[in-house]
């Protein structure tokens, strides 16, 4: 199993606990479409958020690049975090994400 399909099997489980430890400690995340950036314990506490929402879920996704180092998803996540089709950047090191750029995709339907 890929680096993403682990991220992915556990985003879909809603384990916290799983998608935690596909983060590096000291992860960034990006948020383009909200121009913000967040380090570290606000990438952990977005995360939490996101995968205890009951409504942050996934679906439509599919990876279009993949590689040890680096990762290009794009799906639909619903919720109040996105609710739109989303593209993702990941870089990797060890298994674990320390880059992600997220952006939200504007939606035609």
């Amino acid at each position: 199993m890929t680096n993403m399909e682990k991220l992915q099997t556990a985003w879909d489980a809603k384990d916290l606990d799983g998608v935690k430890a596909m983060f590096t400690e000291d992860a960034i995340m990006v948020l383009l479409h909200e121009n913000r950036t967040l380090r570290g314990a606000e990438v952990e506490e977005e995360l939490t958020a996101m995968v205890l929402d009951e409504e942050t879920v996934s679906s439509e996704f599919r990876i279009i690049y993949e590689n040890d180092e680096c990762a290009v998803t794009r799906e639909r996540i619903a919720g109040q975090f996105f609710g739109g089709q989303v593209s993702i950047v990941q870089l990797w090191r060890d298994g674990q994400i320390y880059h992600m750029e997220t952006s939200l995709i504007k939606d035609n339907t």
